[in-house]
């Protein structure tokens, strides 16, 4: 039997922050952690986020946001990450997105 059922993968639509100085925290939350939000398209609970291919653990609330918390290690020195998002239960990749340390 052949399914209609068209499975779509993740898109960031937009993100934040795109950048920060090196050290500095960003998007503080009550617990100390540094947190990134992306605004996506196809979003569900089974969407991990992958920083330079170390998957991180995001928070879909519904709808189209996700937020997810960033490791110091991640923005302690100058320089480039790819992130994208990852759909655990059908393996579909989102667009990359450079998050910049400067």
């Amino acid at each position: 039997m052949v399914s209609n059922y068209l499975v779509e993968a993740p898109q960031i639509l937009r993100f934040g922050p795109h950048t920060t100085n090196a050290g500095v925290e960003f998007n503080v939350q009550q617990n100390g952690d540094s947190v990134m939000w992306f605004k996506v398209a196809n979003g569900k609970g089974t969407i991990v986020v992958k920083f330079d291919e170390e998957r991180l653990n995001g928070y879909f609330g519904g709808g189209d946001l996700i937020t997810c918390s960033i490791p110091k290690k991640f923005f302690e020195s100058p320089g480039e990450h790819k992130i994208y998002l990852l759909d655990t239960a059908t393996g579909l990749t989102s667009n990359i997105v450079i998050f910049t340390v400067k």
